[in-house]
């Protein structure tokens, strides 16, 4: 049998096409993003990790913690901690420094270390320890230095952040030699830079989602962690119910996310389907027609920053328009009667996360709660005053360049970025 002249080249390009295609350490991550502090959720877990973290399915794993028990009553736990994890100033983690950054994170438990095994202590089950524990309590050593495989560089406040591959990571050095994050750009912006080549990871608007996705291009997904919400002055129950949540839902955010009544995402609490979306625009005419005429006009300010706000303030003054009441829009205004505002999902464990959303709404403090049934009706009493009409719960979207390459999902359900096992293609191993 002759052999192709061609058969050598061939077999050279598709070992070399195999070898750009595989992944290798290199290169630079450029993200663009709206804007982040330094403990941003996704900002603070490349730097900083957790005794758990969560999989794709909400389950919790080992991360710096190698196991842990339990009683029967869920009020006594202990964790194994893992050995051979260094901060990265290269100095070692140890159980006084576990017990200092829970002791700072979960107010009102009895952290004690013995030896490399740590005890949480409750005077009341804490079931959803482990949901605290994988959210809200990062470990961090002296001068702010986490164990994460990334490490702050840079930080400028709304504008820069820049992170380095973290050499001596226990779970392997990261692929990437460092991230170059952008803040403060638009979401019309970062999908300028990502269709232009600029950027590599970038915030989605919900009606660029379907677009980027139509093209081809990789996106990422969080689950539904924004509460998009309307704080009101005072009570507002005609204008809750006159609001289409369906209709905006499905128009002007494109099915992203879900509908939502209630102050805690379904995923979160299991109930808040029990907390009605549909409008009941014959009560809402009923209880406008009620109000003082003064009290028929009022203003609603919006934050552009929020995905599609314009558009959901004045989808929002056309159904209050229906029911009798008029509202004036505008943008950023602190005076305004009415604010859409955008809250994410503080705390993985239910009970704190509706007592902080309570207090970022102005709302009283929640009764404590223990089951699922006093935490709902902890919620439905906040709800009661129509003080704040939840709407809906978005995710954290990213379109991505066709270079970025990876096999985990980089983003969590509760939109964590695990950066470390992506790499780029076309980068010089």
């Amino acid at each position: 049998m002759r052999l192709s002249p061609w058969l050598p080249l061939a077999v050279l390009s598709a070992a070399l096409c195999g070898a750009a295609t595989r992944p290798h350490y290199g290169g630079t991550l450029r993200v663009e993003m709206r804007a982040a502090t330094p403990d941003n959720d996704p900002l603070a877990s490349l730097a900083f990790e957790t005794l758990v973290r969560l999989d794709p399915s909400g389950t919790p794993q080992p991360c710096l913690a190698l196991s842990w028990q339990h009683d029967a009553a869920s009020r006594r736990w202990q964790f194994q901690l893992r050995p051979g994890v260094r901060f990265q100033d290269g100095s070692p983690l140890n159980a006084a420094v576990v017990v200092a950054s829970l002791e700072g994170a979960l107010p009102g438990l009895a952290v004690a270390a013995n030896g490399e095994t740590i005890t949480v202590r409750a005077d009341h089950p804490v079931p959803d320890l482990l949901l605290s524990l994988a959210h809200d309590a990062r470990i961090m050593g002296h001068d702010a230095l986490g164990t994460g495989p990334f490490r702050m560089t840079a930080f400028d406040p709304g504008h820069h952040a820049a992170f380095a591959a973290n050499e001596d990571y226990w779970g392997g050095r990261p692929f990437l030699d460092a991230i170059d994050i952008q803040l403060g750009r638009t979401l019309r912006d970062q999908f300028a830079d990502l269709e232009l080549g600029k950027t590599d990871v970038a915030e989605l608007a919900p009606a660029d989602v379907r677009r980027a996705s139509a093209r081809g291009r990789t996106t990422w997904s969080s689950g539904p962690i924004n509460l998009v919400a309307l704080r009101c002055a005072s009570e507002c129950e005609a204008l809750g119910l006159s609001i289409d949540r369906a209709a905006m839902h499905t128009v002007l955010l494109q099915k992203q996310g879900e509908i939502s009544a209630a102050l805690l995402p379904e995923w979160i609490s299991g109930y808040a389907f029990a907390f009605p979306t549909t409008p009941d625009l014959a009560r809402a005419r009923a209880l406008a027609a009620a109000l003082p005429a003064a009290a028929r006009s009022v203003s609603l300010s919006y934050d552009p920053a929020i995905p599609a706000a314009r558009a959901l303030a004045d989808r929002i003054a056309v159904n209050a328009r229906d029911a009798g009441l008029m509202l004036q829009i505008s943008a950023q205004n602190p005076q305004a009667a009415l604010r859409l505002v955008e809250v994410p999902l503080p705390s993985l464990s239910p009970a704190r996360a509706l007592t902080a959303l309570a207090t970022a709404l102005g709302l009283e403090a929640p009764a404590a709660a223990s089951t699922v049934a006093a935490l709902y009706e902890s919620e439905r009493k906040l709800l009661d005053g129509d003080r704040v009409i939840p709407l809906f719960y978005l995710p954290d979207e990213y379109g991505v360049a066709a270079r970025v390459r990876g096999d985990a999902p980089p983003v969590t359900r509760a939109g964590e970025w695990r950066f470390e096992n992506i790499w780029l293609a076309g980068t010089a191993p």
